[in-house]
């Protein structure tokens, strides 16, 4: 992934080349070894073709049980931001999540999961624990932005800058049996917001967001209609 940067002012072009995967896409990554170790104390096991970088499910499970679902909002208390270029001109300063952010993302993953999950029937939302109803909580665990943030604080009011790709976002996705509190599912998943050479500003960082929540919950659909035989 790469990222340009313009100035009107002095009409200069910087090329920024991000950091590549010397380790190569074979290798298992972070966020996979992390959710194998919580998938090991927990006692489930990888599921061997999957839409996920990993989903690990509990040894009999029975999903086609759960008809409700306790939604929990997204979490974003502890995510990483991670640097992906060596170019001190395209990160003025730390890129990080401002309450607004916050916002956005709780929304879009909501409306994600709502719109895959709910709207046409297969669950119900539900307040209080059963035993046909599952939690499902959700965490944004990294950021990798491939350019400054489209601030007044990351960039100069003249300065636009076009990547190719926002970036990267990793998440994370446990689902627990309400009553037991007992994790049933543990999914982890990273995904490229965007691959093509567009803009990189608030309004495609947005877009792509929003994108990357609607694929994810689209997915987890998929595994849980598979999971519980439909």
């Amino acid at each position: 992934m790469k990222a340009i940067l313009k100035h009107s002012a002095s009409r200069f072009v910087v090329l920024a080349l991000a950091v590549s995967l010397v380790a190569g896409c074979s290798m298992t990554k972070k966020h996979e070894k992390e959710a194998q170790v919580k998938a090991d104390k927990a006692g489930l096991t990888a599921v061997p073709k999957t839409r996920f970088d990993g989903t690990f499910i509990a040894s009999g499970a029975q999903f086609s049980q759960y008809k409700k679902l306790i939604v929990e909002q997204l979490d974003l208390s502890d995510v990483k931001i991670r640097q992906q270029s060596s170019s001190k001109v395209t990160f003025d300063t730390p890129w990080e999540l401002n309450d607004a952010d916050r916002r956005y993302y709780q929304e879009r993953y909501t409306e994600a999961l709502m719109n895959n999950l709910i709207a046409d029937g297969t669950y119900a939302t539900a307040m209080q624990p059963g035993a046909d109803t599952l939690t499902v909580a959700a965490k944004v665990l990294e950021i990798a932005p491939l350019a400054s943030k489209d601030d007044m604080k990351g960039r100069p009011g003249s300065m636009k800058v076009y990547s190719e790709g926002m970036g990267t976002m990793t998440l994370e996705i446990t689902l627990y049996d309400s009553v037991s509190g007992k994790p049933q599912a543990i999914i982890t998943d990273q995904r490229d917001l965007g691959r093509i050479w567009e803009e990189n500003n608030r309004v495609t960082n947005n877009i792509q967001v929003r994108q990357a929540f609607n694929q994810w919950l689209a997915n987890l659909r998929k595994e849980l209609d598979k999971a519980s035989g439909r």
